[in-house]
């Protein structure tokens, strides 16, 4: 268990983006969701909009009215009504975002702390890839291609979403 003392500041920027369909981004496959009901009202329960970022880092940041205005515009557009995800960015404490995501088994593509760390979680198989300094390159790649480079081509810590949430308890 984590036990926080004295001032904490976190001033780290995080952006996510809940991938809706299985696609393609840069040549390989990426991770997707069919999502519920339920999880669609929990996500926009939990703050997360309709966007059309494929990417976390080209999630608008949540006080960019004119880029979100952007976004509503083209979601009203028939031609773009079902071609889009869910993105949501915060400016600290990206753990309560990560814990939201894995108790409701939705998987998701993360840039943390102004992109020095990427996180993907696959609802599949409940496992969670974390990689520090390696930019979107993590992002890039499908759970299937990160599972053969863990731990030899790029510095990826992988565990299950259940132990990541056992190990930033609070």
């Amino acid at each position: 268990m984590k036990t926080r003392q004295g001032f904490v500041s976190n001033s780290s920027s995080s952006s996510f983006v809940v991938r809706r369909n299985k696609g393609s981004f840069q040549g390989e496959k990426c991770i997707g969701n069919k999502l519920t009901v339920k999880q669609v009202k929990a996500l926009e329960k939990f703050g997360f909009r309709k966007t059309f970022a494929h990417s976390p880092e080209n999630v608008p940041a949540f006080h960019n009215t004119k880029e979100w205005e952007k976004e509503s515009k083209f979601l009203k557009n028939k031609q773009f009504k079902d071609r889009y995800n869910y993105g949501y960015e915060i400016v600290c404490n990206q753990d309560e975002v990560i814990r939201f995501l894995i108790e409701n088994k939705i998987s998701f593509v993360a840039s943390c702390h102004y992109g020095h760390e990427s996180i993907i979680y696959d609802n599949k198989t409940n496992v969670i890839y974390t990689g520090e300094n390696i930019g979107r390159r993590m992002e890039t790649y499908g759970v299937e291609t990160l599972d053969a480079i863990t731990d030899k081509k790029f510095p990826v810590v992988k565990m299950s979403g259940d132990e990541w949430i056992k190990k930033n308890q609070y």
